[in-house]
């Protein structure tokens, strides 16, 4: 027996050691692949074809008499990213490397070409036309991991990109963000030029929730108590220094100073570090029609900018620019994490009108649907429904009419804004029931008429503190964000004491009457949601998240009828972005939809998921890409 479980033992040891030593080799590989890739078949960025611009002629010269007729202008737009990371995670806050690509397939199948910023001056200044799709592309923040994660997508379109720094960083070998030897390393890569987001990321006149001061902020300090906040703050260059009142803490005289000398420090690095100063600037962040929200702040920002860039964006919500824009007062679009490929072709789409190549995907289950209004894509197990602008998308099922059913679907769609599943409906969705989740609540109507309302943070537990207790935890964390990041010690010690203060202090608990807490939701909020329905005759049964909140609800709607999806946007969502962003596009995402007889599980009507070798696929396509996004950023 002892020689049976020795043998037994020695077998499972050696077949440790084999798949042990099958991954070391894979790694291996895999390492040496990227090593003969850079060192072999390292690609040149190739600048576009000027064959392909309409009239390389002046567009001056072409609106004089003798000049024929004018060109057209074309413009060109501007997209850009706070970052890219390599795992499309619920809780980032930017782009995954994944959407990216996707995003950056679409726009070369609509025809987009890159332009670099000498492309741009030339427009401006000498009226040189662009090519009739021409886009700048540009990350900002300046996250060196970025750069590793969006060159392959570069490389395979011939895309050009534009590398924003902080002047502040660049000395700074322990930060995350682009140094002077990253920034070195990436002119001498032929797909990337580089400009500015100014000296310093820095927050003043800082106001939380309940209108306490929390004063001026490091870019640490922020991040730390970010979600204390609402609008109520202004960048480092945008006002006056204000105290607790609003009131001015300097003079004007003071304010020139302090402004005059973040663009003094910006322009003396750059040029000690590289040799001179990037011609690309994005102001950070104004928004406001000028260059700062207090007019005087305005005028030094305009002053400082002229004398020391080329050319400066200025605002951001739209991507399109022309000759009717001031160089000095440019926009682009930022593509943001819940952005779907065909969210950001459509914004593209509103501001341009340009013909874009809106993604279908999977075109055997695109074939299985009307879509009515709005675009949708089908990604494997996947249905993205994105809306026109300020409208709504509706797709129906074809061949597919049914009385009595249970579904199951994850919903992940945004929050703030309204994905629905129709059921018993007619293709023009006038009736039947209707089952949405909007700006989270979970509600149920037959027409005009609601039967059914649930608040899903209530669902989730909510509230879970009160106001006071919400209050006193933003200071503290306040205090402890200024001990743990703030450069001047004086306030460093002043913190501590505050600090001590703060965790003496008692406020009224949910329990204690305080008043409950409900946290503000943003247009950059992602949730999930697993939705079951079971309708049988005029009996509706509905599961979230596993939890049944009706048990055969009566309903009036009988007969067979259309199954169908919907997606709008919320009509009031500006005051939802913390960013001070509108977003008036909106993606309904169904995952996983099943719908069987309610009868038996095992009669399928209609699926759309991964299954079996399917599912074992996509599982190791994701790991693998993990794999391969790990070694490109870290090797």
């Amino acid at each position: 027996m002892a020689r049976q479980n020795d043998q037994r033992f020695m077998k499972r040891k050696n077949a440790w050691k084999v798949i042990r030593t099958t991954l070391q080799v894979a790694v291996i590989l895999l390492i040496l692949f990227h090593v003969v890739k850079l060192l072999f078949f390292s690609k040149h960025y190739t600048p576009v074809d000027p064959s392909t611009y309409a009239n390389s002629a002046s567009m001056a010269l072409s609106h004089s008499p003798q000049g024929g007729s004018a060109p057209e202008d074309n413009g060109f737009i501007c997209i850009s990213y706070n970052g890219v990371v390599s795992t499309n995670s619920l809780d980032s806050r930017v782009v995954s490397q994944r959407s990216f690509r996707e995003q950056m397939d679409a726009l070369h199948a609509s025809g987009y070409v890159t332009i670099t910023q000498q492309d741009v001056l030339d427009y401006y200044r000498n009226g040189k036309q662009l090519p009739e799709k021409a886009m700048l592309l540009i990350f900002e923040d300046g996250i060196y991991n970025t750069t590793a994660l969006v060159q392959p997508s570069l490389e395979k379109y011939n895309y050009k990109a534009t590398a924003l720094t902080y002047a502040e960083e660049l000395g700074n070998i322990h930060s995350q963000y682009i140094t002077t030897a990253n920034m070195k390393s990436l002119l001498e890569n032929s797909y990337w030029e580089l400009g500015s987001n100014g000296y310093r990321l820095a927050y003043i006149n800082v106001y939380d929730l309940y209108n306490n001061y929390y004063g001026h902020l490091n870019t640490n300090e922020y991040v730390n108590i970010y979600r204390y906040l609402k609008r109520d703050y202004n960048h480092y260059l945008m006002d006056f220094l204000r105290d607790e009142d609003r009131l001015r803490q300097e003079s004007e005289e003071a304010m020139r100073e302090r402004i005059e000398w973040d663009y003094q420090q910006m322009d003396h690095i750059y040029s000690s570090e590289l040799g001179y100063t990037p011609e690309l600037y994005v102001l950070m962040h104004s928004n406001t029609g000028a260059f700062g929200y207090d007019p005087l702040s305005s005028a030094i920002n305009q002053e400082m900018i002229t004398q020391t860039f080329g050319m400066n964006f200025n605002r951001q919500g739209s991507c399109y620019n022309n000759l009717q824009a001031s160089i000095y007062d440019l926009t682009r679009l930022q593509s943001r994490n819940y952005f779907s490929t065909n969210h950001l072709l459509m914004r593209i789409w509103d501001d341009t009108g340009h013909d874009v190549a809106f993604a279908v995907g999977d075109t055997e289950e695109a074939a299985k649907w009307f879509v009515d209004e709005g675009v949708a894509e089908y990604k494997g197990n996947k249905i993205i429904l994105t809306t026109q602008p300020y409208a709504r998308g509706a797709m129906t099922m074809k061949n597919l009419l049914l009385s009595d059913l249970d579904m199951t679907v994850t919903l992940q769609g945004n929050p703030v804004g309204i994905q629905s599943i129709y059921l018993r409906t007619d293709r023009k969705l006038q009736s039947g029931i209707q089952v949405s989740l909007e700006n989270n609540q979970l509600v149920v109507r037959e027409g005009e008429n609601e039967l059914f309302r649930q608040d899903l943070y209530t669902f989730d537990g909510g509230p879970f503190m009160s106001e006071e207790e919400h209050e006193l935890e933003g200071l503290i964390t306040l205090q402890q964000a200024i001990i743990d990041w703030d450069e001047d010690q004086q306030r460093v010690e002043e913190a501590k004491v505050e600090l001590a203060k703060l965790k003496q202090l008692k406020v009224p608990t949910l329990e204690e009457g305080g008043k409950p807490f409900y946290p503000l939701l943003d247009l950059s909020d992602r949730d999930e949601r697993q939705l079951r329905i079971q309708l049988v005759g005029s009996r509706l049964s509905l599961w979230l998240d596993g939890v049944q909140l009706c048990d055969r609800m009566k309903v009036s709607t009988t007969g067979r009828g259309n199954i169908a999806f919907g997606a709008e946007v919320w009509k009031e969502s500006e005051r939802f972005s913390q960013t001070n962003l509108y977003d008036d596009v909106y993606d309904a995402v169904f995952i996983d939809p099943v719908i069987t007889d309610p009868q038996s599980s095992h009669s399928i009507y209609y699926q759309y998921r991964f299954t079996g070798l399917e599912a074992l696929s996509n599982t190791l396509t994701s790991f693998m890409e993990d794999v391969v996004n790990f070694f490109a950023t870290h090797f």
